[in-house]
C-alpha cells in the first residue's frame, strides 16, 4: 500500500476523533487531566498567552425600540484600536430585578446583527437581556475568517493563529461588556448561536466559566468528518481549533461539563453528518455521567436543512429557562419583524480610526525573545532552555508518534568505485524511496540529502555528483515527495490546511523520516563511524535544520533555497511563537551551519539572532554562506574533518 498524503490526514483525523476521551474512565482521572486540556485548548486557539485585556471603552451610540423591547447600539474595544459593535436588547418595560442574559453569537451573514435580529428580539420579549455582536469579519469589520480555507494566509499555521481564536477573543470581550451592564444578573448568563455562531458559543462555553449554560445550533464539527467526509470544504477556519495537540472538538467540548450543554443539529444538514454529531454527543455525555449530571447534556435532533426549526428554538428557550434563568419565561417564538439596517447601524459606515481588526493574526503572534550568549557557558544554558521549550510547545508530536519505518534494500550494484544501492522504505503505509552511493574506499563523512515535493533522486544525484567519490551519499525522497509527490506548489493549500487541523505538516513528517533513516544508516558498516551532514532543499531544508537541532550527533547541516521566515514556508504549527527559521539556525552552534543563497534575504542582509550567536561565540567560520552548492559543501566537509 502507498498511501497519499491526503489519506494519511484522513486516517489521522479518524484516529484522533475515535480516540477522543477514550482513556477517561473515572472522574478523578478527568479532573487530573482537565487543567492541562484547558491550557491545550487556549494554545490550540492561538490565545496562549492570553492578550492583556485593555479598557473596553464602551460607547453607547444610540438606541431603537419596538413593542416589548429597547435596544442600545454599543461599540467596544476587544484590543487597543480593535473595535467591534453590537446591540443590547432589553425587555421594555424593564423589570425591577436584574434579568438573566443571553450572549448571542452570529453565524455567517453579511451583517450578523441584522440577519439574526429576530433572535435577540425574541429573547428580550421573553424577559432576557440579549447582547448580539458582529463577528470579526461582519458589517464593516476587517478581520478575516478564510486564511487557510483560501490558501491566502498559510502563515497562520506558523503563527499558531486560527480565526476561531480571533472569534473567541471577540466573544470573551463581548461577555465582559455584557457583565458591565447594570440590568444584567451576571450569575445568569448563557450563550447560543447558529452555524458559525454555534461554534463560537461552544468555544466560549469551554473558555469562560462565567457562562452558565450553552446551546449550540448546527455548529460543531469533528476532525473525522471535517477531513474524512470533506466537510472542511464547506466550513471556514473559524470552526476549528489548531490541531497542535491532536485533540478533537470532542476533547474540548467536555471541558464545559458539568455546566449544561445542549447540542442542536438538523438531520438534513449537509454540513454535518448524523454519525458525526451523535458520536460527539455520546462521547461528551460520558463525562457528564462521571459528574452524575447526565441530564445536563442533551442532543436535540430535528428534521430539516442547515437552519433553525420552531422546535429547536423552543428547545433552546426551555433549556435556558431551566438552566440560566432558573424559572419559566413567556413562550414566545421568532417573529417576522425586520428592522432596517440603516436604523440599526452602530457606526453608520464611519468606523473608529484606526481600527486594527485586520491585524489580529499579527497582534496575537507573541514571539519569544531570548538573550544572546556572552560565552560558551551562557550558550549551553540558553540553548538547552530553548530546545526544551521547542519540544514542549511545538514538536511534542515527535515524541508521542508511535509510527515505525521499515527499510528494505532492493539491491546493491558496483558502479566503478562506488557501491550503489536502492531501498524501499514504508511508514504508516506511505512510501519513502532511498538511494545510497558508498565509495569502495572508506569515507569519513556521510551526506544525507532530503528532497522536497518534486525533487527525485535523479535531481539530487545531479546536485551531489561531485562528492560521490569521497563521501557516502544517501538520497532520500521522504513521504509525499519525489515520485509520490503531493502537488503542494500548485495551490493545493487544502493539504496544508488538513495538516494544520491534525497538527502534522509535511515538514514535521520529514523530521520523523530523518530520525528513522539516520537510525538505520548509523548501524550500517559503511556509515557507522562517519560524521553525518544533512542537506535539504526548500522545505526539506527546514526539516534538516530542526532535526539537527534535536540530534546533536549531526556534525553539520546545509540548506538551500529555504524561506527566510516561517511566514513564507516551512510551515510548522505555532513555531513563530518560539523561533523563526533564521534564528533557529543559531541553535546548531557550535556545530557547522551552511546555506546556499540566491539574492538578498534576511539570511544575509539582516543581523538575525542565529548568526549573532556564532559571532558572540567567535565561530563565524562555522556559519558558511555562499551562492553555489559545491563551494558551500566543500567548506562544510573541510570544517567537519578538521581535527
Amino acid at each position: 500500500m502507498n498511501k497519499t498524503l491526503w489519506q494519511y490526514y484522513v486516517d489521522k483525523a479518524t484516529q484522533i476523533t475515535d480516540n477522543a476521551l477514550e482513556n477517561i474512565d473515572t472522574l478523578e482521572k478527568w479532573e487530573q487531566e482537565r487543567p492541562q486540556r484547558k491550557k491545550e485548548f487556549f494554545i490550540s486557539m492561538g490565545l496562549d498567552p492570553f492578550p492583556e485585556k485593555c479598557e473596553l471603552s464602551i460607547k453607547i451610540l444610540g438606541e431603537f425600540k419596538r413593542k416589548g423591547f429597547i435596544a442600545r447600539k454599543i461599540a467596544y474595544q476587544i484590543l487597543p484600536d480593535c473595535w467591534n459593535s453590537g446591540h443590547l436588547y432589553l425587555p421594555d418595560p424593564l423589570p425591577e430585578k436584574k434579568v438573566p442574559a443571553v450572549l448571542y453569537l452570529c453565524g455567517h451573514a453579511r451583517i450578523g446583527t441584522h440577519w439574526y435580529q429576530r433572535h435577540a428580539i425574541m429573547w428580550a420579549r421573553r424577559g432576557y437581556a440579549c447582547f448580539i455582536v458582529e463577528t470579526i469579519r461582519q458589517s464593516g469589520n476587517t478581520g478575516w475568517h478564510h486564511g487557510l480555507y483560501t490558501g491566502t494566509r498559510l502563515d497562520w499555521i506558523s503563527r499558531g493563529y486560527t480565526s476561531a481564536g480571533g472569534e473567541l477573543l471577540n466573544s470573551i470581550r463581548a461577555l465582559d461588556v455584557l457583565c458591565q451592564m447594570p440590568e444584567v444578573d451576571i450569575e445568569r448568563i448563557g450563550t447560543t448561536g447558529h452555524s458559525g455562531g454555534g461554534a463560537h458559543s461552544h468555544f466560549l462555553g469551554i473558555a469562560d466559566e462565567r457562562i452558565k449554560a450553552v446551546a449550540s445550533s448546527c455548529g460543531i464539527s469533528t476532525l473525522k468528518a471535517a477531513i474524512g467526509s470533506r466537510t472542511m470544504f464547506q466550513h471556514c477556519d473559524c470552526m476549528y481549533a489548531n490541531g497542535i495537540y491532536q485533540r478533537d472538538n470532542i476533547d474540548f467540548s467536555a471541558l464545559i461539563a458539568p455546566r449544561p450543554l445542549l447540542y442542536c443539529f438538523a438531520s438534513g444538514d449537509s454540513l454535518f453528518t448524523p454519525e458525526e454529531y451523535r458520536s460527539l454527543y455520546k462521547k461528551v455525555k460520558k463525562i457528564y455521567k462521571l459528574y452524575g449530571c447526565e441530564e445536563k447534556c442533551e442532543l436535540f435532533e430535528y428534521p430539516g436543512p442547515h437552519a433553525y426549526s420552531d422546535s429547536s428554538v423552543k428547545k433552546i428557550n426551555d433549556w435556558f429557562d431551566r438552566f440560566v434563568a432558573g424559572e419559566e419565561h413567556p413562550d414566545i417564538g421568532l417573529e417576522d419583524e425586520n428592522i432596517p439596517e440603516s436604523e440599526m447601524s452602530v457606526f453608520n459606515g464611519k468606523y473608529p480610526e484606526p481600527n486594527r481588526m485586520d491585524l489580529l493574526p499579527e497582534i496575537l503572534t507573541v514571539r519569544k525573545t531570548r538573550y544572546l550568549p556572552r560565552n560558551i557557558e551562557d550558550w549551553k544554558v540558553i540553548r538547552s532552555e530553548t530546545v526544551t521549550s521547542l519540544i514542549k510547545n511545538v514538536f511534542h508530536w515527535l515524541e508521542r508518534c508511535d509510527e515505525k519505518m521499515k527499510i528494505e534494500e532492493i539491491g546493491r550494484w558496483i558502479v566503478g568505485d562506488i557501491f550503489f544501492s536502492r531501498y524501499k522504505a514504508e511508514v504508516a503505509d506511505m512510501e519513502c524511496y532511498i538511494e545510497s552511493y558508498l565509495p569502495k574506499k572508506h569515507s569519513s563523512t556521510t551526506i544525507i540529502t532530503l528532497g522536497e515535493y518534486k525533487d527525485d533522486t535523479l535531481l539530487l544525484t545531479e546536485k551531489l555528483k561531485d562528492f560521490c567519490n569521497y563521501s557516502n551519499i544517501i538520497l532520500v525522497e521522504p513521504r509525499a515527495c519525489g515520485r509520490n509527490a503531493s502537488d503542494m506548489k500548485q495551490g493545493n493549500h487544502s493539504l496544508y490546511r488538513a495538516g494544520a487541523l491534525v497538527g502534522i505538516t509535511p515538514l514535521m513528517m520529514w523530521i520523523k523520516d530523518l530520525e528513522y533513516i539516520l537510525e538505520f544508516f548509523r548501524n550500517t558498516p559503511e556509515c557507522k563511524d562517519t560524521k553525518f551532514i544533512l542537506y535539504g532543499r526548500g522545505e526539506a531544508g527546514g526539516a534538516c535544520l530542526y532535526y539537527s537541532i534535536f540530534d546533536e550527533n549531526i556534525s553539520a547541516v546545509m540548506v538551500e533555497n529555504v524561506p527566510d521566515t516561517h511566514l513564507d514556508g516551512c510551515y510548522i504549527p505555532g513555531i513563530l511563537k518560539e523561533v523563526d527559521i533564521t534564528d533557529a539556525s543559531g541553535l546548531i552552534a557550535p556545530r557547522i551551519f551552511g546555506i546556499v543563497l540566491s539574492g538578498f534575504t534576511r539570511w544575509n542582509m539582516h543581523p538575525h539572532w542565529g548568526i549573532m550567536v556564532y559571532e558572540r561565540l567567535g565561530i563565524t567560520d562555522r556559519y558558511i554562506m555562499g551562492d553555489f552548492l559545491n563551494d558551500v559543501m566543500k567548506k562544510i566537509i573541510s570544517k567537519v574533518l578538521e581535527k
